[in-house]
């Protein structure tokens, strides 16, 4: 309560008496009262300081009760540039080659330098991922990177990214995939006019156009002397050869791309590693290689092992005169389904070349052609008018051959062009799993370059390359015997921290003769009395040789705290590891043991929790006294200054009228 300088007039200070009045009344209440709170808060401290010392001894006891606590495996690698490894306590201790074949590394594709002020559109991209795709609209007169924009955003975009790349010679377009395998490879078809620029984005291999112009082909074929089955089997025979051709091809144009690119930029070798792309100088440098590499030229200069007899119709989709079969090629025939030696000329001689089967077409709609030409001139009809009349005087089934010859004469014809003026992308990476041999027998892959369980609950990381020249990596798999070890010692300092604030909160200091905030209590001798009952009884389930502590080398000083000799530890360590579990773990366990006295300690119901809630309580009651104190006061407070207000009022009064009789008689 503040209040004013009454009484100045008469000389006296009314607030400093009444402060000090009240502050006699108060002092020895207060006093008692801080006392008592910091003897409180002291105890409360001390015991959380010491249950925190239990409990953390008790999380580790928690940790020995696991079952991976002894089962832990250690991994070592020989190289770790190459071969990293993790085990699960499943796996079996061993040592293990590992041969680094290939990494796993992402598909990638490049597009041919393209103008500057290059446009494309109206169409559609049809991009696929593996099994998953997703297509992207390009308006009319768009820029490349609205086409990467449109791509990237798109939100059914299975994982291919896009970007340009600004080679010396002009832009890129780059398309890569997110992730690695054999099984994402990256496909590109395009929806739009033949004309249109953005055929320059389609990607197909030079197998896959190939299998298109043969498909092609054996459609016309058939429309003009269907084969039985056997003549199949050796028209299939020749189409492989073709397709088995265009795959040596891709995979030379594959490795050549790769060459350019390590030679453009050497860091690019190490493009397989996961998450690493190339630069992208390299990634230039191999497309134009690519590109380049994949020119229309003839197959002798082209396919490795070229011979006349090996041609088929890839020698004929050059537009070059194609060879009859050979004896050679008759003799690998008769491998063919019900050939054989009387059957062998029939086969042969039906079997209509893919040149063969185009000039019958050819004829077939040259024939037509002059009958329609005949009608446009003396009936005043247009062609297409002109057309249909004459195939309305057809009979059905003719007509309809008709149409089908004009299908697939358009089909095989778009085939031949899409074949030799095929200007799309080339690819600069190819997709492909990861490969390890495993101790020279077992050979394993991944879509990436982690292989899970590769051996029994051991996960590979792969990082290199193994050089051909040097020793396989090797992995070795043991017990964590050195994880137990420092579990163990974790163990004994916990232990010792908890000794340690023990006594300096229950002893006495021996220099100072200070007592400790728990000194006398019978809570810190119970603590250290259940631990050290617990340390020295002996484990029934345990093995005869592991019973207690002390088998392990762990042993109670002179002082009280816990000591380790290595020597019998790493004994016990080393012969006996599978065994520890059984001391230290189970319900019956050493572990489960120490919790209990510790919980019986720290648990909600514990003799230091219930401590710790009666300082609390005394706390709460101490700040009742502490409020009534303080009410108290302020009524002394103000009633001793109602007094001495009224006795200055009163000796004013007094003064007063004694001033005005002096007057008087004056």
């Amino acid at each position: 309560m503040s209040l004013g300088p009454i009484g100045m007039n008469s000389g006296m200070d009314i607030n400093s008496m009444v402060s000090k009045i009240v502050d006699a009344e108060r002092l020895p209440k207060q006093q008692r009262i801080d006392n008592e709170q910091a003897k409180v808060d002291s105890s409360i401290s001390a015991y959380g300081r010491l249950r925190e010392s239990l409990d953390t001894m008790k999380n580790l006891m928690a940790n020995f009760r696991q079952d991976k606590a002894f089962a832990a495996r250690k991994v070592d690698s020989s190289d770790d540039g190459v071969v990293s490894a993790t085990a699960t306590t499943e796996a079996i201790a061993g040592r293990y080659a590992i041969d680094v074949l290939q990494l796993a590394q992402s598909h990638k594709v490049a597009s041919d330098v393209l103008p500057e002020d290059a446009k494309f559109g109206p169409g559609k991209l049809q991009i696929s991922l593996g099994e998953r795709d997703f297509s992207v609209d390009v308006r009319n007169n768009s820029k490349l990177i609205d086409i990467v924009r449109g791509i990237n955003n798109d939100k059914s975009n299975p994982g291919v990214r896009a970007s340009v790349i600004n080679d010396v010679q002009g832009p890129r377009l780059i398309v890569a995939a997110n992730v690695s395998g054999q099984d994402h490879q990256i496909g590109i078809r395009v929806d739009a006019p033949a004309s249109n620029n953005l055929h320059r984005f389609e990607y197909k291999t030079l197998e896959q156009r190939v299998s298109d112009l043969e498909k092609a082909r054996s459609e016309a074929q058939n429309l003009i002397a269907p084969l039985t089955p056997e003549e199949q089997e050796v028209a299939d025979q020749i189409a492989q050869k073709n397709i088995d051709a265009a795959k040596s091809v891709d995979k030379e144009l594959a490795e050549s791309n790769q060459k350019a690119a390590v030679n453009a930029d050497p860091n690019a070798e190490k493009a397989g590693v996961a998450g690493n792309e190339m630069s992208d100088t390299a990634v230039a440098a191999a497309a134009k290689a690519g590109v380049d590499a994949n020119r229309y030229l003839k197959p002798e200069d082209r396919i490795p092992g070229w011979t006349e007899t090996a041609s088929g119709t890839l020698l004929d989709s050059y537009r070059e005169p194609e060879p009859e079969l050979d004896e050679k090629a008759l003799e690998k025939s008769k491998d063919v389904p019900g050939w054989s030696n009387t059957a062998s000329g029939t086969l042969t001689d039906s079997y209509v070349t893919p040149k063969e089967a185009q000039q019958k077409l050819d004829e077939q709609l040259a024939k037509e052609q002059a009958e329609i030409d005949d009608a446009v001139k003396t009936g005043d009809l247009t062609p297409e008018q002109a057309k249909q009349m004459v195939r309305a005087k057809l009979p059905e089934e003719q007509r309809a051959y008709l149409e089908r010859v004009d299908q697939a004469k358009q089909e095989l014809d778009s085939a031949q062009q899409a074949f030799q003026a095929y200007q799309g992308m080339t690819q600069v990476q190819a997709g492909q799993d990861s490969e390890v041999l495993l101790d020279g027998i077992a050979k394993l892959s991944s879509h990436n370059n982690v292989i899970e369980d590769a051996i029994e609950g051991v996960n590979l990381t792969l990082k290199g390359k193994t050089d051909p020249t040097k020793q396989a990596s090797e992995i070795d798999v043991e017990y964590d015997r050195d994880g137990v070890k420092q579990n163990i010692e974790q163990f004994v300092s916990a232990y010792n921290q908890f000794y340690q604030v023990a006594q300096s909160l229950g002893g006495v200091d021996p220099r100072t003769g200070a007592a400790g905030p728990l000194a006398g209590d019978s809570v810190v001798r119970s603590a250290e009395s259940r631990l050290k009952t617990v340390f020295t009884s002996a484990i029934d389930t345990a093995p005869p040789d592991l019973k207690t502590l002390t088998e392990f080398g762990i042993t109670t000083t002179r002082q009280g705290s816990l000591e380790i000799n290595y020597n019998v530890l790493n004994k016990q360590l080393n012969n006996n590891f599978t065994k520890l579990g059984d001391f230290f773990g189970g319900n019956q366990g050493f572990a489960k043991k120490v919790e209990d006295a510790i919980q019986s300690m720290t648990g909600v119901t514990g003799s230091i929790r219930t401590r710790e809630k009666s300082m609390t309580e005394r706390t709460y009651r101490l700040q009742d006294e502490q409020a009534n104190l303080d009410r108290r006061m302020d009524t002394i407070e103000k009633r001793t200054h109602a007094k001495f207000s009224a006795m200055q009022d009163a000796t004013s009064k007094m003064h007063s009228q004694l001033a005005g009789m002096m007057n008087a008689l004056g």
